[in-house]
């Protein structure tokens, strides 16, 4: 019947409604278009899988493996702590430069000093999967310091890493860091 009515010159405004519903539906659909490219462009976030290992009080070394699930390469460039906030990071090895060259020594915490964030240089390539496997070059593994208070005992701490996707937008990711309690030494053989 509403077909019937619009055969006439007069109905301007049925014309003029379906002409905002349709533009409508094709906004609507443009976006929901564009928010499907920027997802698959994207891509899946990394896996960060991190604990830490106490080498002496107050002294923590934290393991981390990054895989990159991204369709293209991307750059860890940054390690932060956020909880506990009186935990500071140290990074392994430093790059020293001198008159006789660049050389590259262990860091130590009683000379070095620790700070919130460690800047990083890690490149991981895209990920490619066959058959469900992960690309040699898309993981990557990080070691890292972590300096506490001597007081405390910490199960688990939360760090976050700051990596560059492929277009160069900087993304962060906080991850929990567990500890891994060393096993007790067993003594074998006569002493």
């Amino acid at each position: 019947m509403l077909f019937l009515q619009c055969v006439g010159m007069d109905n301007w405004l049925f014309a003029l409604q379906l002409g905002v519903v349709v533009t409508a539906v094709v906004l609507i659909a443009g976006w929901t278009a564009s928010y499907v490219l920027r997802a698959a462009r994207a891509g899946a976030p990394p896996v960060i899988r991190a604990s830490f290992t106490e080498l002496q009080k107050g002294w923590y070394q934290v393991q981390i493996a990054v895989a990159n699930r991204a369709p293209y390469p991307i750059v860890v460039d940054e390690l932060r702590r956020v909880r506990p906030r009186a935990a500071r990071l140290l990074a392994p090895i430093k790059q020293v430069n001198t008159r006789k060259g660049e050389f590259q020594v262990w860091s130590h915490p009683s000379t070095d000093k620790a700070t919130a964030s460690i800047p990083l240089d890690l490149a991981l390539g895209p990920h490619e999967a066959h058959s469900g496997t992960v690309a040699r070059a898309s993981e990557g593994h990080l070691t890292a310091w972590l300096l506490l208070s001597e007081t405390s005992n910490p199960g688990e701490v939360t760090l976050e890493l700051a990596m560059l996707d492929g277009a160069g937008h900087l993304r962060r990711y906080p991850f929990i860091a567990r500890r891994e309690h060393s096993a007790p030494r067993v003594r074998t053989g006569n002493r």
